[in-house]
Parts: C-alpha cells; structure tokens; sequence
C-alpha cells in the first residue's frame, strides 16, 4: 500500500497530498456466490478497511468474517491485521488460519499473537508445501514455497481452483 511512512518521494507524494489516492496493503478475497463463503489471503495491516469494504462491494451477502485466512508469510504486511481479531479488538472465535509450518510456530511462540492462540480467537490449521487444502466443492488453495527473505517464516504462494480455473497469488511481487 501507500504512502509509505517517511516517503516523500514522487511515488508516495500524491497520496500524502490527496487521501483519495491512498492504496491499502495487497490482499486477495476468494468469493463463492453460490455458497456465500469467503476466504481471505494474509491479513494486512488494514484488514478493518478490507473486510468492511468487501461488506460493501457484495452488498451484505456474506459473513462479515471470512470461513478462513491464508497467510503467506511472517513479514508485516501480510501478518498483522490478525491483531483486529484479539480481545481489545472484534475478540473473535476460532477463526481459521492456515499458515506453513514455520509461521505456525511463529503465530504460537510469539506475543501477542501466541494470545490469539491461546484465547481461541483464531484456530491455526498447519498447511505443507504442495498439498492442496480444499476449502468447498469449488474451490481448493494448494500452498507452494516462493523465494523471499524467511526470517521468521517460510513464505507460500497460493495456486487456487476453482471449478475447472486456477489462479496464483504470490506475495510481494
């Protein structure tokens, strides 16, 4: 997204000067009309704005909530809106996540996302490289490793099908 905090470059400069221009962190909604279930890939920092657009966009037809989050990897952008799920926030219940292995243990050895875990505001579901995870009778997400700076976590791209199409999505690129 941007403006970038501290940027006062050209790229980021329009934005600062007109809010209008201001673009949310990259995060992709997978929608089934027929069933009204929805699936969010990584919670970004500005996942209230996200879901309370996505409200908008199919005027009111789906939970608020989406039936489960796919997260990419453990770098800001794609991590931290989880927060808006905790108890000083929506305290949610079991919301799934599905994450690799690394950024599995990241979510549960670490504060404050361990007390996400440990107050049951997210139910984590361990994903492996490869193996797809099928979400309904349309729609399955088959994580795959992408390249990128795993400081804390592995980082997955997502093939998703649905019906007889399939679509990737990879972080930051």
């Amino acid at each position: 997204g941007y403006p970038q905090m501290g940027c006062d470059k050209s790229c980021c400069l329009p934005a600062w000067k007109d809010p209008g221009k201001k673009r949310m962190v990259s995060s992709l909604a997978l929608a089934d009309p027929a069933t009204h279930q929805w699936w969010l890939l990584d919670a970004t920092p500005d996942i209230k704005e996200q879901l309370h657009l996505f409200q908008q966009l199919t005027h009111f037809q789906f939970s608020f909530l989406p039936n489960g989050i796919f997260l990419t990897h453990a770098h800001i952008g794609h991590y931290t809106g989880l927060m808006q799920l905790g108890r000083e926030a929506m305290n949610t219940s079991y919301v799934p996540v599905y994450a690799m292995p690394r950024m599995v243990d990241f979510l549960k050895n670490n504060g404050p996302w361990s007390l996400l875990v440990q107050l049951q505001n997210i139910s984590l579901h361990e994903m492996s490289a490869d193996q797809p995870v099928t979400l309904n009778a349309t729609f399955s997400i088959k994580p795959f490793l992408v390249p990128h700076r795993d400081e804390f976590s592995e980082t997955a791209g997502f093939e998703i099908k649905y019906g007889k199409k399939k679509s990737v999505f990879i972080p930051d690129i």
